[in-house]
């Protein structure tokens, strides 16, 4: 499967790496995204704490989808304190076709990882158009 939705009060979404045909890779990469809830009550202390809350989202990952654990080779913990947007506005994008002028960005449609990709393609359709 190349991505999961959670109802979960810890992990929102998980992406496999490998179903984008970027890179060949040996390994099963993935990318874990936390609630927007969870994140906000751990980020203060995500430095001192990235390993732990790493391993929370990887063994509540694994329990989700019943795949098989295997040993972690690498992980990255990185949390973005003030780029999510927990309630998404009106608009994908801005655009001001008289003074050829767009605006994109993930905070515009929400928390989620591909909200960046899903404001820029907005702007473009209504810049195409």
């Amino acid at each position: 499967k190349s991505s999961y939705l959670f109802e979960d009060p810890v992990l929102d979404w998980a992406g496999n790496e490998n179903s984008k045909k970027r890179f060949k890779s040996k390994y099963d990469l993935w990318t874990l995204q936390s609630t927007f809830r969870w994140a906000n009550k751990k980020i203060n202390e995500n430095k001192s704490n990235a390993k732990k809350n790493s391993n929370i989202m990887i063994n509540k990952f694994f329990k989700l989808t019943n795949i098989k654990k295997t040993k972690i080779i690498h992980s990255v913990n990185h949390g973005w304190k003030y780029s999510s947007n927990s309630n998404s506005f009106r608009i994908k994008s801005y655009w001001d076709p008289v003074k050829k002028i767009g605006v994109c960005a993930d905070w515009f449609v929400g928390p989620r990882f591909e909200s960046g990709w899903i404001s820029a393609m907005d702007l473009y359709q209504k810049i195409k158009n």
